[in-house]
């Protein structure tokens, strides 16, 4: 049988968390909680700008193709703004003659948002005519 005394012993005993064992817990959980969700907004916004370099780089590539398929004789300098996924790019392209065979073609695509400019800078070959074909004797 337990006695008095061990019953009274077990009550007074302080082993237990106290009030400021307790807030100093819920104080450092809660820092956590703030770190954690202060990371998880800096990675959306992160996520956010990668999503819009990414359709830089998309509308630079259109135009470049466009520029390519028009050929060496109609590439030209121009501006103009490319739409893609509800965001208006400003574009700039510079065409200029870096030899008498290659151009070199320039393509600033503006930023949206956090986003600066960029350029792309690419070559332009002319073609070479291909050889007359060997006469054909009978």
């Amino acid at each position: 049988m337990t006695s008095y005394r061990q019953l009274k012993a077990t009550l007074d005993d302080e082993s237990g968390f106290g009030l400021v064992e307790t807030l100093i817990a819920l104080t450092i959980l809660v820092i956590g909680l703030v770190a954690v969700s202060g990371l998880s907004l800096a990675s959306a916004s992160q996520a956010r700008i990668a999503n819009w370099r990414s359709q830089q780089a998309s509308v630079a590539q259109m135009v470049l193709e466009d520029v390519q398929s028009d050929g060496w004789s109609s590439a030209v300098s121009a501006v103009d703004t490319v739409t893609v996924a509800g965001h208006d790019y400003p574009v700039k392209v510079d065409v200029s003659n870096f030899s008498s065979r290659v151009r070199l073609v320039t393509i600033a695509v503006a930023g949206v948002g956090d986003v600066d400019a960029v350029v792309y800078r690419t070559r332009l070959y002319k073609p070479r005519p291909l050889p007359d074909p060997l006469p054909v004797t009978p």
